[in-house]
């Protein structure tokens, strides 16, 4: 077993919850929007920045600028 995995695995959790709390809930439509292509990530999908450390914490500053309003 990798020795990072329980830390990604918590930034991965963490990042999701974020996910759904920029949608007020509504888990739907995070689950949508983390399959689809995502201009602010260079057009890959948000579930395929969940696959390391450096692409969780683009997603994260990615939904930081979202809810504040800040476009990209």
């Amino acid at each position: 077993m990798d020795k990072y995995t329980p830390y990604l695995h918590e930034l991965r959790e963490k990042a999701i919850t974020e996910c759904i709390e920029l949608f007020e809930g509504d888990s739907d439509a995070a689950e949508r929007w983390l399959s689809q292509p995502v201009r602010g990530l260079g057009y890959q999908t948000p579930n395929d920045m969940l696959c390391s450390e450096t692409g969780i914490e683009r997603l994260r500053t990615l939904v930081g600028r979202l809810e504040h309003g800040i476009f990209t």
